[in-house]
């Protein structure tokens, strides 16, 4: 387990370096999104190399086909759009050799929260606990739910934003009933996966990925930066008070 790990960390390192200077070529940073997905695929794809099985296959199948999709979906958003906000505000406070501040701060940075999150796909790869292996369907329908949750949510706001008529704040479909549902997928699907994880001997281990996406998502970098960005917006307060910060659930009257 320790060499898979190990073989991880280098893939990434090699992945998001060459990320990064497809960022420098492009003068763009919000390049590191699309590639944050395709990252998470590599490393699936590279446990199934160096320890096959139905269940580490399975995951990188789950994994490929979350992280495809959302590699395209943030990667035509890019194309349609100028440089994410977030990146942004958060280069112009630097100081020094922006390109070296980016490659630390942005993309190396990011290639250990994918080594970190991915723990579940390589802990999967251990020995197969006895009785365990219903685990594998139950994680499955967990993605399930997740990712369907995730591209329709993404598919509703993409058409939301398209229509130049559109309303300041976003109440219908599943944004009716969660301020963030597409996050509250992608945190479903890797919990899913975590599951799955679980019937092998040290899967319990896997579970540090999700949880520590978890905590980025709701308490660093997902949510409080989109919610202190319309903090002075009425409506958006309004929508705020009547909905679920992430888990989907009536709209309060």
């Amino acid at each position: 387990m320790t060499q898979v790990l190990i073989i991880n960390a280098i893939l990434v390192l090699v992945f998001m370096t060459l990320a990064f200077k497809v960022s420098w070529f492009r003068k763009r940073l919000d390049t590191v999104d699309p590639a944050w997905g395709l990252a998470f695929v590599l490393v699936a794809w590279a446990v199934v190399a160096q320890q096959p099985s139905k269940r580490s296959l399975l995951i990188a199948i789950l994994v490929s086909v979350w992280g495809v999709r959302l590699a395209l979906h943030l990667g035509k958003r890019s194309k349609n759009n100028k440089e994410d906000r977030r990146y942004q505000e958060l280069s112009a406070k630097w100081q020094g050799n922006f390109w070296l501040r980016a490659y630390l701060s942005i993309f190396l940075l990011q290639g250990v929260l994918v080594w970190i999150v991915s723990f579940p796909v390589a802990f999967a790869a251990g020995n197969q606990l006895e009785g365990l292996a219903w685990l594998s369907v139950a994680g499955t329908v967990v993605w399930a739910v997740g990712f369907i949750f995730e591209a329709v949510a993404d598919q509703q706001l993409a058409n939301f934003v398209a229509d130049k008529n559109h309303p300041k704040v976003m109440r219908t479909g599943l944004w009716r009933y969660s301020r963030h549902p597409n996050y509250f997928g992608e945190l479903t699907q890797w919990w899913g996966i975590g599951i799955i994880a679980l019937q092998t001997s040290f899967g319990w281990l896997g579970l540090i990925g999700p949880a520590v996406l978890t905590i980025l998502i709701v308490f660093v970098s997902g949510i409080p930066p989109i919610e202190k960005r319309r903090v002075k917006d009425p409506e958006y307060r309004d929508y705020q008070k009547r909905t679920s910060s992430i888990i989907p659930l009536p709209p309060r009257v």
